[in-house]
């Protein structure tokens, strides 16, 4: 039997899929665990998001503070956030959202007016002539594809608003596990390190503290300059004067959250309102939204960033897109801290193979002396 290197890993791989089919054929003892993996996901997510949110004023408070008093001080003050937001903020948004979708047959009507005024210009005109080059069929496709397009935001804003409510759901759970893991998660590499095999701890233990580090960082700079971007296109939208500004605003805050991506997610509905009121505000809004990303990052994003994933910005749009299209929007905001932790392990076991081999090679220069 051959015992070179690439007949082990192709070994490997047929091992690894014939367990794959076998457990394929008794799927009832697995699918029960696959539900209590799927149901624990959500609330492990979440708390973990925000473990990373609250760790460092935790941090900072359990300096002066006892741990425990530290956390609830830092739970007393989100509190207070959540509710200035359900009194400041929460109504307005309420409110441009249902006037939003209460316009939605407006907004398809004026940008039909506008496509047709459009077709009237002598230049279109001229090209129209040829029978390849059709715009009236052009207008038809426009509006048809709008209107699915309005269609798809309206079920992403219902699956939101979902998840929302799956949130206020799991309320009571997640505190409880973040509390928890921000009191004992300094517990959690020792934990680790006790299943694995003791000749792995040299890499095991700094390959934690990277993925701690990266995930940490990656977290709390989404979140701020999701802030950021939110405020500077919802002052932009105000002093142009668009409609909706604080609903749009909070879109292009949320949409930030996905890497490179989230930018032209935003812009859609952005300019779809735009163009119900001018060709000069679309111009406008893209001035807006260019100018606010640039200046996020490259000015803000990497001060606030510290630690970089170091994965290319190639690598994370065709990341996005495809976790995009497999896991829909959720995927698009795991895929790439996923993949950093996977580069990290993939990266340090790597390294660890290559230097165990190169020790046990022995040493054919002699000695001096």
């Amino acid at each position: 039997m051959p015992q070179g290197k690439w007949f082990r890993i192709g070994y490997g791989i047929i091992v690894f899929l014939l367990i794959a089919y076998l457990a394929s054929l008794v799927d009832f003892l697995f699918d029960p665990i696959g539900a209590v993996l799927a149901a624990l996901f959500v609330p492990l997510l979440i708390s973990g998001m925000f473990y990373y949110m609250f760790r460092p004023p935790v941090r900072l408070l359990a300096k002066y503070l006892p741990l425990s008093l530290a956390i609830i001080m830092v739970y007393l003050a989100v509190i207070g956030i959540i509710l200035l937001f359900s009194w400041l903020i929460w109504p307005p948004i309420r409110e441009q959202s249902i006037t939003l979708v209460n316009n939605f047959p407006e907004i398809i009507e004026s940008i039909q007016k506008w496509i047709t005024s459009v077709q009237k210009h002598p230049w279109v005109k001229n090209i129209s002539q040829d029978e390849s080059f059709s715009t009236e069929n052009i207008s038809s496709q426009l509006s048809a594809a709008l209107g699915d397009l309005l269609n798809s935001i309206v079920g992403s804003v219902k699956s939101f608003f979902n998840i929302a409510m799956n949130f206020f759901l799991l309320l009571g759970l997640v505190p409880f596990i973040i509390y928890y893991m921000l009191k004992e998660g300094h517990k959690f590499p020792l934990l680790v390190l006790r299943i694995l095999p003791t000749r792995i701890h040299g890499e095991a233990l700094p390959a934690m503290k990277e993925i701690d580090a990266s995930i940490g960082s990656f977290i709390m700079s989404k979140l701020v300059t999701s802030l950021i971007i939110g405020g500077l296109t919802f002052c932009g939208y105000l002093i142009i004067d668009l409609p909706y500004p604080l609903l749009l605003g909070l879109v292009a805050a949320i949409t930030n959250v996905i890497p490179y991506l989230g930018p032209l997610l935003a812009a859609v509905p952005t300019v779809i309102v735009a163009l119900t009121v001018s060709p000069i505000a679309v111009l406008q809004v893209s001035a807006i939204i260019i100018i606010s990303n640039q200046i996020e990052s490259n000015l803000i994003g990497p001060k606030i960033m510290g630690k970089q994933l170091n994965v290319h910005p190639l690598t994370i749009m065709l990341l996005v897109i495809g976790a995009g299209a497999i896991l829909g929007p959720l995927g698009m905001v795991i895929v790439v801290p996923a993949y950093a932790i996977l580069k990290i392990i993939v990266v340090r076991v790597y390294n660890s193979h290559i230097n165990n081999r190169i020790d046990k090679e022995p040493n054919l220069i002699p000695p001096r002396g």
